[in-house]
């Protein structure tokens, strides 16, 4: 074991308490697993805290340390977009058992929301309410792991595992240390694997040779830890990733696994830094060839980002836009570029479904419809309603004129979204029919008529849409 003199279990505790406040759980928290320990303990079993609990309790350790903040400024711990925390246990014996141990314990001052156990893979999961607030438990039998094909989910071996043995299996040494909740040693780290070492040098390693063959979606999962920690990608681990890449290994990866492991990065802060990384380790282009993340790219990605923070303007979109969702953006710029053909092969190599797919083409081809509206706007906010408003949102992201001509459409184009899409006509399809016009696309269109004499100024209250209609409509 490396670098443990540097952690007291008094500190180990103490940020685990800092941390389960901020979350609103309080030390009552820390008392919910000390009990857990304590039945774990009398039932011969044992339990450990492991994964990115105690990773990222470790760098929250060394971001407050004076002597080493500064090296640990740029490392993300704890910024989930979740409110609640889901915390990894490691059980010596059954996972199942402890879980059941639980559910029956009528000391436990705690209220089980959930208890659900998966038999086959020797795991359980339960949901407590801590100070009101949900706090999720994954209980895990330890085990050895056994791939018979690359990218195959393993064969799991629960008998007579021991700590030693379970984190062999796991992604990266970073990820292996451990904190034992047993009541005879509560907090204190076990580290198999150099993990603590490789924090301390900020360094991402996978834990064997054949890490990338056995699950090759660890390539994102490196990527994602690299960047969120501000941590590096060992070299020896790079270099096994390119064998593993140059033995086109992502092909047997279905597009699902792909695909959620691409919207967990979007879910990233800057997610255009791991889509950056994504493309300098060839990743994105052994998904499929001709997918590339350049600066366009990133200069885009950053806009998107920017516009979905201003929570106040995406939601008033959301009431005349239905689907405002940023990963459709994300996703278009990905795709952007690729023509009809090999869209159509990308979304499918990537499982995304016909709907992703429908919805990138109306895009595309509503962007040549806006950008032909530059040599003639005349009637240019009645042309852009008949436009889908997620169509116009890309064009803006996606924009990056600079002569005089391109910022005087951008600005019409921004009035549009912030402005005059929310126009409407104080009247409605059932006043008109009220005053006796029953054709419906003829209500259609005075409501039209209406609405563009509003955003011109014309019409300013429902009786001046009244005597509009009566003047043109019922001159006889």
């Amino acid at each position: 074991m490396t670098g443990l003199a540097e952690f007291e279990k008094n500190s180990i505790e103490r940020a685990s308490a800092e941390i389960l406040d901020e979350y609103g759980y309080g030390i009552t928290a820390l008392d919910l697993l000390k009990e857990i320990g304590i039945i774990s303990g009398n039932a011969g079993l044992g339990a450990f805290l492991i994964g990115g609990f105690p990773r990222d309790i470790i760098i929250y350790i060394l971001k407050s340390n004076p002597e080493t903040s500064s090296k640990f400024k740029s490392s993300r711990v704890f910024e989930s977009n979740s409110r609640f925390l889901d915390l990894d246990i490691a059980v010596r014996g059954s996972a199942e058992k402890l879980a059941c141990l639980i559910k029956e314990n009528k000391n436990l001052n705690f209220k089980l929301n959930y208890l659900k156990i998966h038999k086959r893979f020797g795991t359980a999961s339960l949901e407590f309410l801590v100070n009101g607030i949900p706090l999720k438990l994954d209980l895990a039998s330890l085990r050895t792991e056994f791939y018979k094909k690359p990218g195959m989910l393993p064969e799991v071996n629960t008998a007579s595992a021991g700590l030693k043995d379970d984190i062999r299996r796991r992604d990266f040494t970073v990820n292996t240390v451990s904190f034992s909740i047993d009541s005879k040693d509560f907090l204190k780290i076990y580290d198999y694997s150099s993990g603590i070492g490789d924090i301390l040098n900020k360094k991402i390693r996978v834990m064997h040779a054949l890490s990338f063959i056995d699950d090759p979606t660890r390539m994102f999962r490196a990527v994602r830890f690299e960047k969120r920690l501000g941590f590096r990608i060992d070299g020896g681990t790079l270099k096994l990733m390119k064998t593993a890449l140059d033995k086109n290994i992502l092909d047997g990866i279905s597009g699902k696994r792909i695909t959620a492991e691409l919207y967990l990065m979007l879910k990233e802060k800057k997610p255009e830094i791991y889509f950056e990384r994504l493309d300098k380790l060839n990743i994105l282009g052994s998904i499929y060839g001709k997918l590339k993340f350049g600066k366009k790219n990133k200069i885009v990605f950053k806009k998107i980002s920017a516009y979905f923070n201003e929570q106040d303007k995406v939601n008033k979109l959301r009431k005349v836009c239905k689907g405002l969702d940023v990963n459709t953006f994300y996703t278009a710029e990905i795709f952007y570029g690729l023509d009809g053909g090999e869209l159509n092969k990308a979304v499918e190599r990537l499982n995304m479904g016909r709907k992703i797919e429908k919805t990138l083409k109306t895009i595309y081809s509503d962007m040549k419809k806006i950008n032909n509206l530059k040599a003639n706007n005349a009637g240019i906010y009645d042309k852009l309603n008949k436009i889908d408003a997620k169509s116009i949102l890309f064009y803006l992201f996606e924009d990056c004129g600079r002569d005089k001509a391109d910022f005087s459409f951008r600005r019409i184009i921004v009035r549009y979204l912030n402005k005059i899409i929310f126009i409407k006509p104080y009247l409605n399809g059932h006043d008109i029919k009220s005053m006796g016009i029953c054709e419906g696309p003829l209500c259609g269109k005075i409501l039209n008529e209406i609405r563009l004499l509003k955003i011109e100024g014309g019409l300013k209250s429902r009786k001046d849409e009244l005597a509009y209609i009566k003047n043109n409509y019922f001159k006889n």
